[in-house]
């Protein structure tokens, strides 16, 4: 069982407290009117600013947690990183050779690129926002380059494959507390797949 239960016992826990203070704020309000016929009361206002501090502090680290916290994806006591290398193929299509077939999308202001390689005997695809390839002298290319790289292994790769290979990164949120809070816990940050062609002659574009 992953942590993640104790992060929607959290946020379950945070929305009906909100739902509380307010159905009480209500209540002794229409109290303190029938009884006193006043509508202001100095001891219960301040209790009403403590409370709601409370809900709001408690519904604010929560949606703090889940949605804006940044988690360095190399602190390897939050998350594990695997990467996988494969030789990439020669495809052929009208005698034309290539490593990676790239087609790109005609919709929206900034089309998505899909990327078709084929490795270990099988055919792989993956676009723009998850891969990018990588020619020339350039082993990594900047849109992967803020990912934490083994890049001795890919200097080796680079020569043992004769500039030809794909890496595919997996960051894995680890099984901890605090991910379990953010409702990250044991689910996969990134996956980005790193396509080395020696040349640009070497991508089909469609």
């Amino acid at each position: 069982m992953t942590w993640n239960w104790l992060g929607w016992l959290s946020w379950i826990l945070a929305v009906v407290f909100f739902c509380y203070v307010i159905h009480y704020i209500r209540v002794q309000q229409l109290m303190l009117i029938a009884k006193t016929k006043t509508a202001f009361s100095a001891k219960l206002f301040w209790r009403y600013v403590a409370m709601l501090v409370v809900a709001l502090v408690w519904l604010g680290g929560m949606a703090y947690l889940t949605f804006f916290r940044q988690v360095d994806i190399s602190d390897h006591q939050q998350t594990t990183i695997t990467t996988k290398y494969s030789p990439l193929q020669l495809h052929n299509k009208s005698n034309d050779y290539y490593y990676v077939s790239a087609t790109r999308s005609k919709n929206g202001k900034r089309p998505i690129v899909s990327y078709t390689y084929w490795a270990n005997g099988n055919r792989y695809t993956t676009n723009s926002r998850y891969g990018s390839v990588a020619d020339g002298d350039r082993i990594i290319t900047l849109d992967a380059s803020s990912l934490p790289w083994d890049k001795a292994r890919l200097r080796k790769e680079n020569r043992t494959t004769g500039k030809a290979f794909a890496a595919e990164m997996t960051v894995h949120y680890q099984n901890t507390v605090l991910n379990g809070l953010g409702l990250r816990a044991d689910r996969d940050a990134v996956t980005y797949t790193l396509l080395r062609v020696p040349s640009s002659e070497m991508v089909h574009e469609h």
